[in-house]
């Protein structure tokens, strides 16, 4: 980096590495799903029990709407990082949109959890289904948002 460019990436910049970013946690439960395939096949899990199974999987229903309530705010918050809003819209957008990413990402990290506990393949579909929906509706806002930063 040249001391003559600007320290904040210019909007098609920020706009191709978000763009990356939600390529790159949209595939990732497809991988998921490919191991939990392959640990379904095996019959292979690490619990035996079905009630620490559904303690568990309560646990992790609990933990997956908490990440919902922080993915909601951190996406429709207007003083979360209002400083750097002034001084940097085009920082703070692409922050706001890494950090729902992957949060996002979390959900299907819940459901391989799962999945590994019981063997089935259930846990990491449903969880991938809330994952991807999640990351969309960040996409969305973050395309939203793109209308209103400027352009440099």
């Amino acid at each position: 980096m040249s001391p003559d460019e600007p320290t904040s990436p210019s909007k098609a910049k920020m706009v191709r590495r978000a763009n990356m970013l939600v390529v790159q946690l949209a595939v990732a439960p497809v991988i998921y799903l490919i191991i939990a395939a392959l640990l379904d096949l095996g019959g292979a899990s690490f619990a035996t029990d079905p009630g620490f199974v559904l303690q568990v999987l309560f646990v992790l229903i609990l933990l997956s709407l908490a990440v919902i309530g922080i993915t909601v705010f951190v996406q429709t918050s207007k003083t979360l990082m209002s400083g750097r809003a002034r001084s940097d819209p085009i920082g703070r957008a692409f922050q706001v949109v890494s950090v729902g990413a992957i949060l996002s990402e979390q959900h299907a990290v819940l459901g391989l959890i799962l999945t590994f506990l019981s063997g089935s393949i259930f846990y990491i579909v449903g969880f991938s289904l809330v994952a991807w929906t999640s990351l969309w509706w960040v996409r969305q806002r973050f395309m939203q948002s793109l209308g209103t930063l400027p352009n440099t």
